[in-house]
């Protein structure tokens, strides 16, 4: 009798279990139930847009997920549409794409929350880039700019968006040479400081590989001879092959090689199942052609980055960052 009540105990016991776990795969299975929404802390058509837009049309035509994704962006400074991420309801459905600029922000003393404040999703692509000076400038090369930039300190103009990514490689750059001293001043992003750049208001800056290839490309791939614009050396570990000709900073003997990785986000407390539901769509979808193509069109590198991998990566780009982001916001 009491061997029996043992086995039926034990049998009572097991199906409890089994109804758990049958009810924890049944909770994941259900996500998502309704729409996602990722919010991009930028106006529409720059590179965090184009990015996040890419995925969502590859997740949708290839039915990674039951559920559509609307994104929305938030215009203003970065921070507006990252703290409304971060202050979401962690119930995954809300997520956040955005770059470097995250840990720029908080080091530079500009935010006063950072990387560690999200549960980390994925890393999508990398993107490296390029220094540049106008066609008529007389700098030939990256030595060019910087001896001039080293013998006289503070006048040359460097077009930035104050804080953010070409704010960080210009620091990088001008740290490259002993003495040498950029004055940064407040333009924006890509078309900003190539209008700046052409109209004489500043001396250089820095654009993505995908943004010179735009300015000084032909459609064929060739030079285009009424380009404006100058590209000197290249911020990624090797030549990018839609930029053949252009050394990378370390090949020209200068410790420099900054890329920047496209990170998803989500509020601090999203279920697990969420995050890896999400993560896993977003890998799917990196294999697409449509993914496959926007990398190579935009000479983007094919990083993905998920779970322990992933936030590896964050510390250690925190690591190697947080130095010149102090700086930057001190410049």
């Amino acid at each position: 009798m009491r061997t029996k009540t043992k086995t039926t105990a034990l049998l009572c016991g097991a199906s409890v279990l089994a109804a758990g776990m049958a009810m924890a795969s049944a909770a994941q299975a259900d996500w998502p139930e309704r729409p996602i929404r990722v919010i991009v802390p930028f106006g529409p058509g720059g590179t965090s847009d184009q990015v996040t837009r890419t995925f969502q049309i590859a997740i949708q035509e290839n039915d990674l997920l039951p559920q559509p994704i609307n994104v929305l962006n938030v215009g203003g400074h970065y921070s507006v549409g990252a703290r409304q991420v971060m202050e979401a309801e962690p119930d995954g459905y809300t997520f956040l794409t955005l770059h470097i600029a995250l840990m720029g922000g908080e080091a530079g003393g500009m935010l006063d929350f950072g990387y560690r404040d999200f549960e980390p999703v994925a890393t999508t692509g990398q993107f490296c880039l390029t220094p540049v000076v106008r066609k008529d400038s007389g700098f030939d090369t990256v030595d060019d700019l910087l001896a001039k930039a080293a013998e006289e300190p503070d006048t040359l103009l460097f077009g930035a968006n104050l804080g953010a990514i070409n704010h960080m490689a210009g620091i990088m750059l001008q740290n490259s040479e002993p003495g040498a001293e950029f004055r940064f001043v407040q333009i924006g992003g890509g078309a900003e400081n190539f209008t700046a750049l052409t109209g004489a208001q500043t001396n250089v800056s820095v654009l993505s590989a995908a943004e010179v290839i735009n300015f000084t490309k032909l459609p064929d791939g060739s030079d285009n001879p009424e380009a404006q614009i100058k590209p000197l050396a290249y911020t990624g570990p090797e030549r990018n092959a839609k930029l053949p000709d252009l050394p990378t900073l370390t090949e020209l003997g200068r410790d420099v090689e900054f890329c920047v990785d496209s990170w998803w986000f989500a509020p601090k407390g999203t279920p697990a199942e969420a995050i890896e539901g999400f993560a896993a769509a977003l890998e799917a979808a990196a294999e697409t052609d449509a993914i496959q193509t926007f990398y190579a069109d935009r000479t983007f590198g094919p990083v993905f980055l998920k779970g322990d991998e992933l936030q590896a990566n964050l510390d250690e780009t925190w690591e190697r960052i947080e130095p010149v982001a102090k700086q930057a916001g001190q410049q």
